[in-house]
């Protein structure tokens, strides 16, 4: 439980569905206080435990600050400091929320008859093995289990199996997505009506660790050296002076005073220190219609057999809640991917993931190693 309104409303309904040894649980990721010098790591467990109180189940605090730092802060920072474009929301789920806290629960809270412990989470996500409310389905029963597939959740504007990419089968398999038939309206709608405390909780967006209120460089400068280089236009020639790789994003306003035009970062070169930028915000070198994706998971642990037999279109998807795009995708004989879009992509970074979907399947992710354009 987060303390916001949608893991409120999962305790809530499993609750209500008679679930047994039912327990809310409270994961302690970062330990900094904000820039109002609050914690709100301890404002977000005293609204869990708040709602805990009030449909009487049991609730406690585990510590992952270590694992969080290890796993998924210091990967951004490598990612970030070699001029990449990481995602850590999707670290997170893999190695946190589905991996330190499952293992955690394996040991501290199965019963005494070794029981098999399930996770409950408020994603807006699906599963095959689990029916429109996130109660198991009788697959689970039988001798031989079918693989789970990963499928988006009902509400298009809250989907979330793009930040679930990253889950295997093991994760995924004990995991229950009670909101991933509903709409975001409904879940509010059953706070409310339940009397929820964290019914009228404003909804939590962005990075958890950096706060509401600095801008992303600001905070990654308090970890990464500030190392200024060149701005070089589409010629090589120095056009201005940057303060950080990390401050920019492929894509983005450059933000520097030379001639008539704006401009916009097309480029990052970390050998040399140097952002390429080129004139107008729809510059031909802004888009690219083809890359290539390394690093590859597939939920299922193997590739679709169409996949190995030769290119196939899928929809990719390279960042949350982005309409996706259609892509003939190839498997490359190392294992890699090419992905040919059918139209342009404006921005693509090294570093983002791409999420590959069959439909509402998700089929797992691969992160983006060089876009093509056409320079």
């Amino acid at each position: 439980m987060s303390g916001g309104v949608d893991s409120s409303v999962v305790a809530y309904l499993l609750k209500k569905k008679g679930y047994h040894n039912l327990e809310g649980v409270y994961m302690r990721n970062w330990d900094t206080a904000d820039e109002r010098g609050v914690c709100t790591s301890e404002e977000d467990y005293r609204d869990v435990q708040a709602v805990c109180r009030y449909i009487g189940i049991p609730c406690r605090r585990v510590d992952f600050v270590k694992e969080y730092w290890t796993d998924v802060f210091s990967y951004a920072l490598q990612a970030y400091s070699q001029g990449e474009t990481p995602n850590p929301d999707i670290m997170c789920n893999r190695e946190i929320k589905f991996g330190a806290l499952v293992n955690y629960a394996r040991a501290a809270l199965a019963g005494p008859d070794e029981s098999p412990v399930w996770i409950a989470t408020g994603h807006y996500a699906r599963t095959s093995c689990h029916g429109p409310n996130g109660q198991p389905s009788p697959m689970l029963t039988t001798s031989k289990l079918e693989p789970v597939r990963l499928l988006r959740g009902q509400d298009p504007r809250k989907d979330q199996s793009y930040y679930l990419s990253g889950l295997s089968q093991a994760q995924l398999r004990r995991t229950l997505f009670p909101l991933g038939g509903l709409h975001k309206a409904v879940v509010k709608d059953l706070a409310r009506e339940a009397g929820l405390p964290t019914a009228s909780k404003k909804e939590s967006m962005g990075i958890c660790f950096v706060g509401k209120r600095r801008h992303f460089a600001d905070f990654l400068g308090e970890y990464l050296p500030t190392t200024p280089g060149p701005i070089l236009d589409s010629t090589g020639a120095e056009i201005g002076t940057h303060p950080g790789l990390y401050r920019f994003t492929i894509g983005q306003r450059a933000r520097i005073h030379h001639g008539p035009h704006k401009w916009f970062v097309y480029a990052k070169d970390p050998t040399r220190n140097a952002i390429r930028v080129v004139p107008g915000r729809d510059h031909p070198w802004l888009f690219t219609m083809a890359f290539t994706a390394g690093n590859v998971h597939w939920i299922a642990g193997e590739p679709p057999e169409k996949l190995v037999s030769g290119g196939v279109m899928l929809d990719v998807q390279v960042r949350y809640l982005q309409v996706p795009g259609r892509g003939l995708v190839t498997l490359r004989s190392d294992g890699s991917l090419r992905v040919q879009v059918v139209r342009p992509v404006r921005g693509l970074a090294p570093g983002q993931f791409a999420v590959l979907y069959d439909g509402d399947r998700c089929l797992g992710n691969a992160v983006i190693k060089s876009p093509e354009i056409d320079a």
